[in-house]
Protein backbone atom coordinates (compact mmCIF):
# COMPACT_ATOMS: atom_id res chain seq x y z
CA UNK A 1 0.00 0.00 0.00
CA UNK A 2 1.45 3.13 -1.03
CA UNK A 3 1.68 5.93 1.67
CA UNK A 4 0.06 8.77 1.46
CA UNK A 5 1.53 11.98 0.70
CA UNK A 6 1.36 14.20 4.02
CA UNK A 7 0.71 17.95 2.98
CA UNK A 8 -0.57 21.50 3.95
CA UNK A 9 -3.36 22.97 2.80
CA UNK A 10 -5.18 26.66 2.97
CA UNK A 11 -8.97 25.34 2.63
CA UNK A 12 -11.71 27.72 2.63
CA UNK A 13 -14.95 27.29 4.25
CA UNK A 14 -18.01 26.81 2.02
CA UNK A 15 -20.76 25.56 3.94
CA UNK A 16 -21.81 24.48 7.80
CA UNK A 17 -24.63 22.38 8.37
CA UNK A 18 -26.56 21.62 11.69
CA UNK A 19 -26.66 17.85 11.68
CA UNK A 20 -28.28 17.64 15.33
CA UNK A 21 -28.34 20.02 17.87
CA UNK A 22 -24.80 19.99 19.27
CA UNK A 23 -22.87 18.39 16.18
CA UNK A 24 -22.06 20.83 12.95
CA UNK A 25 -20.87 19.34 9.71
CA UNK A 26 -18.30 22.19 8.33
CA UNK A 27 -17.20 21.46 4.29
CA UNK A 28 -14.03 23.00 3.36
CA UNK A 29 -13.55 23.71 -0.56
CA UNK A 30 -11.13 21.73 -2.47
CA UNK A 31 -8.85 23.90 -5.05
CA UNK A 32 -9.68 22.23 -8.78
CA UNK A 33 -6.18 22.29 -9.40
CA UNK A 34 -4.79 20.55 -5.93
CA UNK A 35 -5.83 16.71 -5.49
CA UNK A 36 -5.70 16.04 -1.90
CA UNK A 37 -5.36 11.88 -1.89
CA UNK A 38 -6.53 10.06 1.53
CA UNK A 39 -8.20 7.18 2.61
CA UNK A 40 -11.64 6.78 4.12
CA UNK A 41 -10.95 6.93 7.51
CA UNK A 42 -7.44 9.09 8.07
CA UNK A 43 -7.45 12.39 9.71
CA UNK A 44 -6.21 15.44 9.29
CA UNK A 45 -4.75 18.21 11.78
CA UNK A 46 -6.85 21.15 11.60
CA UNK A 47 -5.52 24.93 12.61
CA UNK A 48 -6.54 28.40 12.18
CA UNK A 49 -4.06 30.63 10.71
CA UNK A 50 -2.20 32.73 12.66
CA UNK A 51 -4.25 32.67 16.05
CA UNK A 52 -2.72 33.85 19.24
CA UNK A 53 -4.67 31.86 21.88
CA UNK A 54 -4.65 28.50 20.09
CA UNK A 55 -1.58 27.76 18.48
CA UNK A 56 -1.60 23.85 17.85
CA UNK A 57 -4.10 22.12 16.03
CA UNK A 58 -6.62 19.84 16.42
CA UNK A 59 -7.05 15.84 14.71
CA UNK A 60 -10.34 15.20 12.93
CA UNK A 61 -11.38 12.86 10.53
CA UNK A 62 -12.47 13.11 7.59
CA UNK A 63 -16.18 12.08 6.84
CA UNK A 64 -16.29 12.90 3.14
CA UNK A 65 -15.44 10.12 0.60
CA UNK A 66 -12.05 10.76 -1.58
CA UNK A 67 -14.66 10.23 -4.38
CA UNK A 68 -16.07 14.12 -3.44
CA UNK A 69 -13.52 16.20 -5.02
CA UNK A 70 -15.21 19.44 -4.34
CA UNK A 71 -14.82 19.50 -0.46
CA UNK A 72 -13.88 17.65 2.53
CA UNK A 73 -15.63 17.48 5.16
CA UNK A 74 -15.63 17.20 9.43
CA UNK A 75 -18.18 17.36 11.95
CA UNK A 76 -18.03 17.87 15.97
CA UNK A 77 -19.16 18.92 18.98
CA UNK A 78 -18.41 22.05 21.07
CA UNK A 79 -16.55 20.26 23.53
CA UNK A 80 -13.41 22.91 23.97
CA UNK A 81 -11.76 26.17 23.22
CA UNK A 82 -10.92 24.88 19.64
CA UNK A 83 -14.50 23.53 18.70
CA UNK A 84 -16.27 26.59 19.91
CA UNK A 85 -13.79 28.79 18.22
CA UNK A 86 -14.65 26.43 15.14
CA UNK A 87 -18.42 26.90 16.18
CA UNK A 88 -18.06 30.75 15.35
CA UNK A 89 -16.46 30.39 12.05
CA UNK A 90 -18.30 31.56 8.94
CA UNK A 91 -18.11 31.36 5.34
CA UNK A 92 -15.13 32.20 3.72
CA UNK A 93 -12.90 31.83 6.43
CA UNK A 94 -9.97 29.37 6.35
CA UNK A 95 -7.87 27.00 8.11
CA UNK A 96 -4.73 25.27 7.58
CA UNK A 97 -5.60 21.29 6.86
CA UNK A 98 -2.00 19.42 7.49
CA UNK A 99 -2.27 15.16 6.75
CA UNK A 100 -3.56 12.96 6.02
CA UNK A 101 -2.47 10.75 8.72
CA UNK A 102 -3.43 7.78 10.79
CA UNK A 103 -3.74 4.01 10.15
CA UNK A 104 -7.05 3.41 10.94
CA UNK A 105 -8.26 3.20 7.26
CA UNK A 106 -10.28 1.16 4.53
CA UNK A 107 -8.81 0.77 1.02
CA UNK A 108 -9.74 -1.36 -2.34
CA UNK A 109 -7.20 -4.42 -1.39
CA UNK A 110 -9.65 -5.33 2.18
CA UNK A 111 -12.42 -7.34 0.22
CA UNK A 112 -13.76 -8.72 3.46
CA UNK A 113 -17.10 -7.51 4.74
CA UNK A 114 -16.97 -4.71 7.27
CA UNK A 115 -18.45 -4.16 10.34
CA UNK A 116 -18.68 -0.49 11.58
CA UNK A 117 -19.17 0.22 15.43
CA UNK A 118 -19.43 3.94 16.94
CA UNK A 119 -20.71 5.92 19.32
CA UNK A 120 -21.66 9.68 19.27
CA UNK A 121 -19.35 11.56 16.94
CA UNK A 122 -17.50 8.50 16.28
CA UNK A 123 -19.53 7.99 13.09
CA UNK A 124 -17.12 10.61 11.32
CA UNK A 125 -14.53 8.18 9.99
CA UNK A 126 -16.69 5.27 9.26
CA UNK A 127 -19.05 7.83 7.34
CA UNK A 128 -15.97 8.05 5.32
CA UNK A 129 -15.99 4.52 4.65
CA UNK A 130 -19.55 3.99 4.03
CA UNK A 131 -19.81 7.02 1.15
CA UNK A 132 -16.65 5.57 -0.25
CA UNK A 133 -17.74 2.11 -0.99
CA UNK A 134 -21.33 3.50 -1.87
CA UNK A 135 -19.78 5.78 -4.59
CA UNK A 136 -17.49 2.98 -5.55
CA UNK A 137 -20.24 0.55 -5.42
CA UNK A 138 -17.85 -2.15 -3.83
CA UNK A 139 -18.73 -5.36 -2.81
CA UNK A 140 -18.06 -5.65 0.88
CA UNK A 141 -21.15 -5.71 2.90
CA UNK A 142 -21.45 -2.97 5.32
CA UNK A 143 -23.21 -3.53 8.69
CA UNK A 144 -23.18 -0.02 10.92
CA UNK A 145 -24.16 -0.46 14.32
CA UNK A 146 -24.13 2.88 16.07
CA UNK A 147 -24.97 4.02 19.79
CA UNK A 148 -26.31 7.77 21.11
CA UNK A 149 -27.62 8.86 23.99
CA UNK A 150 -31.27 10.27 22.16
CA UNK A 151 -33.04 10.08 18.74
CA UNK A 152 -32.11 13.84 18.22
CA UNK A 153 -28.27 13.34 18.60
CA UNK A 154 -27.95 10.49 15.39
CA UNK A 155 -25.79 12.19 13.21
CA UNK A 156 -26.46 12.33 9.41
CA UNK A 157 -29.75 10.17 9.94
CA UNK A 158 -30.92 11.39 6.62
CA UNK A 159 -27.95 10.18 4.82
CA UNK A 160 -27.95 6.55 6.80
CA UNK A 161 -31.18 6.39 5.22
CA UNK A 162 -30.70 7.36 1.68
CA UNK A 163 -27.37 4.98 1.82
CA UNK A 164 -29.82 2.06 3.09
CA UNK A 165 -31.80 2.59 0.18
CA UNK A 166 -29.27 3.09 -2.31
CA UNK A 167 -27.07 0.68 -1.43
CA UNK A 168 -28.05 -2.85 -1.42
CA UNK A 169 -24.94 -3.98 0.16
CA UNK A 170 -25.62 -1.45 3.16
CA UNK A 171 -27.62 -2.09 6.91
CA UNK A 172 -27.41 -0.13 10.01
CA UNK A 173 -29.19 0.03 13.64
CA UNK A 174 -29.05 2.84 16.17
CA UNK A 175 -29.08 1.88 19.94
CA UNK A 176 -30.79 4.50 22.23
CA UNK A 177 -29.15 4.77 25.39
CA UNK A 178 -31.21 7.18 27.25
CA UNK A 179 -34.08 6.26 26.32
CA UNK A 180 -37.45 8.55 27.20
CA UNK A 181 -41.35 8.25 26.80
CA UNK A 182 -41.17 11.72 25.14
CA UNK A 183 -38.73 10.16 22.15
CA UNK A 184 -41.44 7.66 20.55
CA UNK A 185 -38.25 5.93 20.27
CA UNK A 186 -39.33 2.22 18.61
CA UNK A 187 -35.90 1.36 18.10
CA UNK A 188 -33.04 -0.47 19.88
CA UNK A 189 -32.14 0.67 23.44
CA UNK A 190 -29.53 0.36 25.89
CA UNK A 191 -25.97 0.37 25.60
CA UNK A 192 -24.19 -2.30 22.39
CA UNK A 193 -24.76 -5.50 24.10
CA UNK A 194 -23.32 -9.31 22.97
CA UNK A 195 -26.93 -9.93 22.11
CA UNK A 196 -27.15 -6.88 19.67
CA UNK A 197 -24.09 -7.50 18.47
CA UNK A 198 -24.86 -11.13 18.12
CA UNK A 199 -28.29 -10.08 16.11
CA UNK A 200 -26.41 -8.08 14.02
CA UNK A 201 -23.58 -10.45 12.74
CA UNK A 202 -23.61 -13.24 10.96
CA UNK A 203 -20.30 -15.53 11.06
CA UNK A 204 -18.01 -13.10 13.34
CA UNK A 205 -14.60 -14.84 11.63
CA UNK A 206 -14.78 -13.27 7.87
CA UNK A 207 -15.46 -9.69 8.75
CA UNK A 208 -12.87 -6.48 9.21
CA UNK A 209 -14.15 -4.49 12.21
CA UNK A 210 -13.82 -0.84 12.02
CA UNK A 211 -14.69 0.74 15.58
CA UNK A 212 -14.82 4.25 16.56
CA UNK A 213 -15.33 6.03 19.93
CA UNK A 214 -14.28 6.85 23.57
CA UNK A 215 -11.69 4.54 25.17
CA UNK A 216 -13.93 2.61 27.12
CA UNK A 217 -16.50 2.05 24.75
CA UNK A 218 -14.18 1.00 21.81
CA UNK A 219 -12.37 -1.34 24.76
CA UNK A 220 -15.97 -2.70 25.66
CA UNK A 221 -16.42 -3.51 21.83
CA UNK A 222 -12.95 -5.37 21.52
CA UNK A 223 -14.02 -7.68 24.31
CA UNK A 224 -17.64 -8.82 23.24
CA UNK A 225 -15.79 -9.17 19.79
CA UNK A 226 -12.65 -11.25 20.75
CA UNK A 227 -15.63 -13.65 23.21
CA UNK A 228 -17.21 -14.61 19.74
CA UNK A 229 -13.31 -15.59 18.36
CA UNK A 230 -12.38 -12.46 16.56
CA UNK A 231 -9.10 -11.92 16.61
CA UNK A 232 -7.27 -8.60 17.03
CA UNK A 233 -5.41 -8.59 13.67
CA UNK A 234 -9.50 -8.25 12.38
CA UNK A 235 -10.35 -4.82 14.47
CA UNK A 236 -9.21 -1.29 13.61
CA UNK A 237 -9.58 0.78 16.54
CA UNK A 238 -10.06 4.59 16.36
CA UNK A 239 -10.05 6.00 20.06
CA UNK A 240 -10.36 9.90 22.08
CA UNK A 241 -10.30 10.13 25.70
Amino acid sequence: MNQQRIGEYDLELMEIIDETPTVKAFRFKLPKDEGIGFYPGQFFMVSFLNDPEIRTGRAYSIASSPMQKGYLEIALNKVAQFTAKLFQARKRDILRFKGPFGKFYFNEEMKNDLVLIAGGTGITPLMGIMRYCSDKGLGNKIKFIYSVRTPDEIIYKAELERLKKSNKNFDYVVTITRPEQSHNWNGKTGRISLELLKENIDEFGDKIYFLCGPKEFVDNIVSMLQSFGVVKEQIKTDVWG
